[in-house]
């Protein structure tokens, strides 16, 4: 029977909690995504022409429809029903990348020299891995005395778009397993789950239950002390990479000529040597024609300077590949001037 353990949302820091020079006169107002917050926050205090509510990729994007937001904070690009609701329109700008790290707590076991794929993430989600000591991860991991104990399974409760990242995971890095894309709400049925709201809920819940696993930004699950505990990723096989800054700039290296128009850039299981295989791109989302766009216009210029993409790596991001860059301060000034005729 499938037991689903839910840890009350207060306990989640910073989740919902509006951040940044919200009161500076002429500051937009941003929500969404948790996975950048601490990047957003920085920034809108930084530079005082923002503020921002982590509440998850989902939650921000319904703020934007309903005009409550100037801007959302988003790790996964719309489905068709949330543009079909918003009027069809969107721009994307994205701001940094970061890496979705698996961070594992099992007491004694030095999980940081620990080793995951695809395919076994796939079966500890989904419930056909229950244990630590499972031959599939233990094939994996040769010399480490993983326990029989049950997995517990961290999860996100809302709509996110770090879990869309990651649920797209298998199907990308293991050829056995189909590709069936990713959600922002995945139907997780690990036997013992536990679900927080937020990236800094589920960085929570790791540090906190033994013999637990769960998928957050690196940023969060350094805060949360969980560095040591983040397991090296990779394919069926190896090699297997941490997710350093390094392993995460590699994954962005591509050709100009490769993005796409609307930058809706997936860097995940990129076939770079040295590349982390879950990295996530974190975009600033903007409706065209919208009279309070001036202000949104501005913080994103400022998002996407050399002075703010430098303190990235300090928070646990990469900054966004020049090619990627030059195209985001072209598309913004681009919309800008279509949104203001």
């Amino acid at each position: 029977m499938n037991r689903t353990i839910r840890i009350a949302a207060a306990a989640v820091v910073g989740a919902g909690t509006l951040v940044g020079a919200a009161s500076a006169l002429g500051a937009s107002t941003g929500s969404g995504a948790t996975f950048p917050a601490i990047a957003y926050t920085k920034w809108c205090q930084d530079s005082g022409l923002c503020s921002y509510t982590a509440k998850g990729s989902g939650a921000g994007i319904t703020d934007l429809t309903k005009g409550t937001v100037n801007w959302a904070g988003s790790d996964a690009p719309l489905d068709a029903g949330e543009l079909a609701a918003i009027g069809g329109n969107i721009k994307y700008s994205p701001t940094l990348l970061g890496a979705v790290t698996i961070p594992v707590n099992i007491p004694g076991v030095a999980t940081n020299k620990m080793n995951l794929d695809g395919q076994v993430l796939e079966g500890i989600f989904d419930s056909s891995i229950t244990t630590w000591n499972d031959k599939k991860i233990a094939a994996i991991n040769k010399g480490v005395k993983l326990p029989a104990n049950p997995i517990t399974v961290c999860v996100r409760a809302d709509s996110s778009g770090t879990s869309f990242v990651f649920s797209r995971c298998p199907g990308k890095t293991n050829a056995s397993s189909p590709d069936k894309g990713g959600s922002k709400t995945p139907n997780w049925t690990a036997p013992t789950l536990v679900k927080q709201p937020g990236n800094p809920g589920v960085a929570n819940c790791v540090a906190s239950m033994p013999n637990s696993i769960g998928y957050v930004d690196s940023g969060d699950a350094i805060r949360a002390g969980l560095q040591p505990k983040i397991v090296k990723m990779g394919k069926k096989g190896g090699p297997y990479v941490g997710p350093s800054t390094s392993a995460i700039v590699k994954a962005g290296e591509v050709p100009a000529g490769t993005i796409k128009p609307d930058l809706t850039v997936d860097f995940s299981a990129s076939p770079n040597v040295g590349a982390y295989p879950i990295v996530a791109t974190a975009w600033v989302l903007i409706v065209p024609g919208r009279a309070a766009n001036g202000e949104a216009r501005k913080s994103v210029k400022y998002f996407l300077s050399p002075g703010a993409q430098k303190v990235l790596p300090s928070l646990g991001f990469a900054p966004l590949p020049a090619p990627l860059r030059t195209l985001a301060n072209k598309q913004l000034s681009a919309s800008w001037r279509r949104s203001n005729r």
